[in-house]
This record gives C-alpha cells, sequence and structure tokens, in this order.
C-alpha cells in the first residue's frame, strides 16, 4: 500500500504544485486526463493551445472523471489508479491539487474504473480480492471515499462498471486471474471466463450475463449509445500471434444479445482495443458511429452503431477516446492528439507527454 508518511511529505508537496499554464481569456475545450511526463505520473486537464495541468501522482491513474454534479462539490474530480491500483484521489482541477486522497482496503485491489450512480448518492470501484482474485463492486460514499459495502461483480478481472438508466450496473468482467505476488502476470488464459454481467445496483444480484463466442476475447470497455446499444472494446489473449492480430476488437450488446463484429481481412488492428466511445452524427443521425482505440496498431477504428462501414485513421499508441456530442478527441502515448472540434480537424503532438489510457471531454 502507498505509505502515508511518503503521501504526507513528497506526493502532496508535489500535487499542490502544477506545470504552467498559460493565461486566457476564456477556457477553451480540453481532456480532463491522466499522462506521464519524465517518469512523473500526473491526473488533470489539458486544455487547447496549454501545457497540462495536473495533480503529481504516486502511480500512474486509469480513469479520470468529474464528480457527480449533485454533490456540489465544482471543478472536483476523482482520479481511479490503474490496476493492480491502491489509491483513490479527488482534487480540484482548477487549482491542481488534492483535496482527499483515499488508501484502499489490505485485501482489495482497484481495476481502474469507477462509476456514480445516477443521481450522485453513491461510487461503484471495480476491486478484485489480493487472496483469491474474486470480483468485487465496491460500493462507496462518493464524497468521503470509503467503502460503505460490496458484492460479487460477477466474475473475475472487473474493469469497466456502466451504470444503466434503470441504475442497474453492466460489468465489463475481463475474465483474467491476476494476484499481488505475480502482478499483472495472466494466471489463467486457457480457462479465462470473460462476460458482462449486468447486475442490481441495491442487492448485488446477478441478473443476466452475456459470453462472447470466442473464449480468449476479454471484454474490457464499454461505450452506450442513446437507443441502448453498448459498445464493447475487446482485448485478444490468443496464443497465437496470427490470430490474436486478426481478432475483433468491438463488441455489441442489445436486445438481440451480445455479438461480436468481425474485422475485414484487409484490417488487421492487433488484437488489443484500449478504449471506446460513442460519437453521435455531426449532420445526420445515420453518421453516428463507435470509435475504438486500436493501441497496439496505432489506429482509430470506427464502426457504424450497427457494427458496419469499418473505417481506420492513424495515430500511434492512441488510447484515450471522448466525444462531446459530434465533438470527438483520442490522444496518444506518444503525446499526439487528434480529433474533430466544431467540424474542424484537430492534430496537436506535445513532446515528453504520455497520455494514458482514458480521458473525459470538457467544453
Amino acid at each position: 500500500m502507498i505509505d502515508a508518511t511518503l503521501r504526507r511529505r513528497e506526493w502532496l508537496a508535489l500535487a499542490a504544485a502544477s506545470l504552467t499554464l498559460p493565461a486566457q481569456a476564456a477556457s477553451p475545450p480540453g481532456l480532463l486526463t491522466s499522462w506521464v511526463m519524465d517518469d512523473q505520473a500526473w491526473a488533470g486537464v489539458w486544455q487547447l493551445g496549454s501545457a497540462p495541468r495536473g495533480v503529481a501522482l504516486p502511480q500512474r491513474a486509469h480513469e479520470v472523471q468529474m464528480l457527480h454534479p449533485a454533490l456540489g462539490l465544482p471543478g472536483q474530480a476523482l482520479a481511479v489508479a490503474r490496476r493492480p491500483g491502491e489509491y483513490l484521489l479527488r482534487f480540484d482541477t482548477r487549482t491542481a491539487r488534492a483535496v482527499l486522497w483515499h488508501d484502499i482496503e489490505d485485501d482489495r485491489v482497484l481495476c481502474g474504473h469507477a462509476s456514480f450512480a445516477l443521481d450522485g448518492s453513491t461510487l461503484y470501484t471495480t476491486e478484485t480480492s489480493t487472496d483469491t482474485g474474486a470480483g468485487f463492486i465496491a460500493v462507496r460514499d462518493p464524497v468521503s471515499l470509503e467503502k460503505v459495502r460490496e458484492f460479487s461483480s460477477g466474475g473475475l478481472d472487473p474493469h469497466m462498471v456502466l451504470v444503466e438508466p434503470d441504475g442497474s450496473l453492466l460489468v465489463a468482467n475481463g475474465g483474467l486471474l491476476n494476484l499481488p505476488e505475480t502482478g499483472r502476470t495472466k494466471l489463467n488464459v486457457q480457462q479465462m471466463d470473460s462476460s458482462i454481467a449486468r447486475l442490481d445496483a441495491a442487492t448485488g444480484t446477478l441478473r443476466q450475463a452475456w459470453r462472447a463466442h470466442d473464449p480468449f476475447l476479454s471484454l474490457r470497455h464499454l461505450a452506450r449509445a442513446p437507443d441502448g446499444t453498448v459498445a464493447i472494446a475487446l482485448q485478444a489473449e490468443h496464443a497465437d500471434a496470427s490470430a490474436r492480430r486478426n481478432a475483433p476488437l468491438l463488441a455489441l450488446l442489445d436486445a438481440q444479445g451480445l455479438r461480436t463484429v468481425a474485422l475485414p481481412e484487409a484490417l488487421a488492428l492487433g488484437g488489443y482495443g484500449g478504449d471506446v466511445a460513442y460519437v453521435p452524427g455531426r449532420n445526420s443521425p445515420a453518421d453516428a458511429r463507435f470509435v475504438v482505440s486500436a493501441t497496439r496498431a496505432g489506429q482509430l477504428a470506427w464502426w457504424s452503431t450497427l457494427g458496419g462501414d469499418p473505417r481506420q485513421l492513424p495515430l500511434p499508441e492512441v488510447g484515450a477516446l471522448t466525444a462531446f456530442g459530434p465533438d470527438w478527441l483520442a490522444s496518444g502515448a506518444q503525446g499526439g492528439v487528434r480529433g474533430e472540434v466544431a467540424a474542424h480537424s484537430l492534430e496537436r503532438q506535445l513532446d515528453r507527454v504520455h497520455w494514458d489510457n482514458h480521458a473525459k471531454w470538457l467544453a
């Protein structure tokens, strides 16, 4: 676990510092995200035309998101440690200062994602038992970050949790077994059991579960379209390199069930989907798309919301995706940013900045 003395004397001192942000007449749009610069991890905001500005972290963060507006804490955000994660951080995006650090309980590690209940009254975090590797959803106070209770995630390796419009929880269980003594080493690839589980948020009861036909596809990230269709970004675990490289990157879950979207023969995307987002059509609802970051192939991969008409755009080591209306941005581990803002294409390169896996759009 993170040493409290180390945090008090060193990490909070770093968090009080920030990278210089030039004064601007109005705040331009940007990203709430995390990054690494000169071997130091950060979480905070990058506004177009400026340097990123954030809080120093003891280890990399994974998901970063604004607090639910019902909590009455404007400008504050939550950072979730990258798996196997040991901290949650509530911080102020306006001052780039830490507000509250929270160490995870000794018998649990975070899996990188969290979601607020529809009314903001609860925070759900995906977690794993350090003793058995079993998956859990922790129910936490959204302000103090203390755990109130927990229940099974419905599988192993829960990664992302999505709160559905009816308040139920949709959990992407990656299906892989990891233990603290072996770090991120996958101990059960031949027996992995990945699934999408729908849980009752009040009781933790498993309502329904879906699995891909290919047992070596790990279901990890989720994005919902307004019609209820959920896109899932996939990560292939096949032993054969060719099968892994040509594996599907997208699955769709709707009223008819779960189906993977096959890749055309000419479109090899490396078998690794780092993130997924829904992007509405700018000119017509028919133009709406799901986009997946094909991190290992260095491509943004686009599909219609029905899984057709695949396209791609290059961006080295692309990871984070975010959309706000028809505007969208993507960032990569080599410092590149690509997107479309107000119908104008955007390309940027920030030297020494290695963007992490996820981001949220700040309009």
